[in-house]
């Protein structure tokens, strides 16, 4: 094997070594920051299968007040008008 093929494989490697490193394990601060936003938002864990689903859930909730506050704004703009329609007879 020539010098430059035997530096190549040592390099490739090297970085195989290198990129199968693990992930930096979390610090007691992120550890309390990660258990303070899942309690916030009612779950024993921040990490779970469903955290697609959850997170959409959770912008749709997030949302929501948006949604409301816009349609009280027009309820309200419409009995203004004297267009109150919501009311049953």
């Amino acid at each position: 094997m020539n010098r430059h093929a035997r530096s190549a494989l040592i390099a490739l490697a090297l970085a195989l070594l290198a990129g199968c490193g693990g992930a930096p394990t979390p610090t007691a601060e992120e550890k309390a920051a990660a258990k303070a936003d899942a309690e916030a938002r009612g779950r024993s864990t921040n990490q779970t299968v469903f955290d697609p689903m959850l997170k959409t859930e959770d912008r749709a909730r997030a949302v929501e007040g948006v949604v409301m506050g816009a349609k009280d704004r027009t309820d309200a703009a419409l009995d203004e008008q004297g267009g109150g329609g919501s009311e049953k007879k």
